[in-house]
């Protein structure tokens, strides 16, 4: 018997899942082989016969197994449902107070309760219901002390559950905080001549620990949680930009200063990667405080797309994204010119040297200057 791809059967199985009948259209499953799972038509046709053979799918096929029915119906296996979910489904079963909507829209909701007793989930569905009461005095409070006050005392109980269920129940997670917002700045805080913005922490670390640190003032954000990607701190170095919310930490010695000061400095500049990520955040910072400029620190960078050795491709080995990705549309000159730079290749900037920051930091990028990108295959 032909062996079955689970990932070719599985994908099936979800995609008929909104059909009593469990039909899914011919056509859809042929784009969806090609497009989804990357399969070519002498394997599109395997797989179906694999699954036809196993009984899991039902259709008309020419001799040479293309397909002719207009729909294919996919045969859905037993079940066995988990002990726990008979026991969550059984608790929400019981209770009196939720609508039949309520009901169908919880019965999946306790997939990642294994090990739970009946009587905690009873607890947990009260305290759920509980929550969608309070939801509207809720919002910008940090999810980790609103699960811990409802959810049975645990901090991460939120987190662990559907969130699109828990919205159909009428729980917004994403109106709770994910996270303090921490920034943490460095080095001259008491009359800097420029506040540098910096994308990734051991950039910022470089740089608070050169001599530009006695005439300016470094930014980064920190914060636990993050999974230590450089992109995760540029997101939320602008979306700090654009709530204008977060917690100051002083890094070096020196008097502190507001996240306002730091915005309505007349010289804002931002220091971030040479990459399509890099210029998508400097655009949503620039949204918010239209001042900013590049930092000429981008210099070396620039220099850098042009070296075989010293730029890397768009992959996900380098974290810098997945190879072919789109460019993105931009209406500043500033960012068209530098997304000219970084549309095949990308540099970090990590790759900068101390006495490049010493020099640079403080300088506006000359846009003007750049001359016309070509660079070898």
């Amino acid at each position: 018997m032909p062996e079955i791809d689970q990932k070719t059967l599985q994908w099936l199985l979800k995609k008929s899942s909104g059909s009593p009948a469990g039909k899914i259209s011919t056509g859809r499953v042929l784009n969806g082989f090609a497009a989804d799972l990357g399969l070519d038509p002498i394997s599109i046709r395997r797989e179906l016969h694999a699954l036809r053979i196993a009984g899991r799918v039902e259709y008309s096929s020419t001799p040479e197994g293309e397909p002719v029915s207009s729909f294919i119906k996919v045969f859905k296996a037993d079940v066995v449902v988990p002990a726990h979910m008979v026991q969550w489904q059984e608790v929400i079963a019981s209770d009196s107070g939720l609508t039949d909507e309520d009901k169908m829209v919880l019965n999946d909701l306790g997939e990642p309760l294994n090990g739970f007793p009946k009587e905690s989930m009873r607890k947990l569905l009260q305290g759920l219901v509980q929550l969608r009461n309070d939801q509207s005095h809720l919002d910008g409070k940090m999810a980790f002390s609103v699960s811990a006050q409802y959810l049975l005392g645990s901090s991460k109980l939120l987190s662990s559950l559907d969130k699109r269920l828990l919205k159909a129940f009428g729980i917004n997670v994403d109106a709770f905080m994910q996270r303090p917002p921490y920034i943490v700045i460095g080095g001259q805080c008491n009359a800097p001549e420029a506040v540098i913005l910096v994308e990734n922490p051991v950039a910022f670390e470089t740089a608070v620990g050169t001599n530009a640190a006695n005439k300016y003032v470094f930014v980064c954000t920190f914060g636990f949680g993050l999974s230590g990607a450089g992109n995760d701190y540029g997101f939320q170095l602008a979306s700090v930009v654009e709530t204008g919310n977060a917690i100051i930490l002083q890094r070096t010695p020196g008097t502190s200063i507001s996240l306002v000061g730091l915005l309505t400095h007349p010289n804002v500049y931002l220091w971030g990667d040479l990459d399509m990520v890099g210029m998508q955040i400097f655009e949503r910072i620039a949204a918010k405080v239209p001042h900013v400029q590049l930092s000429a620190l981008y210099g070396p960078m620039i220099d850098a797309i042009g070296d075989a050795e010293r730029r890397h491709p768009y992959a996900t080995a380098t974290g810098s994204g997945k190879p072919g990705q789109k460019l993105f549309q931009s209406s500043r000159q500033d960012v068209q010119k530098m997304l000219a730079y970084c549309e095949r290749y990308a540099v970090d900037q990590e790759i900068v040297l101390p006495e490049e920051i010493e020099l640079l930091a403080g300088q506006t990028l000359d846009i003007s200057a750049l001359g016309n990108v070509t660079l070898p295959s």
